[in-house]
């Protein structure tokens, strides 16, 4: 076997037990269920809204605005704002991007998961909520999909 050949075949063993050390260490959880939506005057300065969450992530789910800018279809506004969900065992958080039809009330939304506490401590990962919200009546339903990476 020629060095070259033994330095390829010990950088590829060294991968590789990297990458199953590195898995050992981390696991991928996949959460999905519904959400209901009201929104929330009383204590808000901007839009909020929160409800229930049922499924995976069974709890609630409390969103606050930050801000919100006009997009080039004059129906459709894209929101930025923090996402709190709160189970029984741990929260989780992080920043939340929204595209959201005015005139439809459908909207989907990406939160960046950055943070958790309980269960989710040193928890990050995407939370993907679609559905609809009527902005006249401030309520609204929708699912959502988690992929959260949790320390083991």
């Amino acid at each position: 076997m020629t060095t070259r050949l033994k330095t390829l075949t010990a950088l590829f063993a060294g991968c590789l037990l990297w990458s199953v050390t590195a898995d050992a260490h981390v696991r991928l959880k996949t959460y999905k269920g519904g959400f209901t939506s009201s929104q929330i005057a009383e204590g808000c300065d901007s839009l909020c809204t929160g409800g229930p969450l049922t499924g995976g992530l069974a709890g609630s789910l409390y969103w606050h605005m930050d801000s919100m800018e006009a997009t080039s279809d004059p129906n459709v506004v894209k929101l930025v704002g923090v996402d709190t969900v709160t189970t029984a065992t741990g929260t989780l958080a992080g920043p939340d991007y929204t595209l959201w039809n005015l005139a439809t009330g459908d909207f989907v939304d990406v939160a960046v998961i950055n943070s958790g506490t309980g269960a989710f401590a040193g928890a990050h990962g995407t939370l993907v909520i679609q559905g609809g919200f009527d902005p006249t009546s401030g309520q609204g339903t929708s699912d959502y999909v988690a992929l959260i990476t949790l320390p083991r």
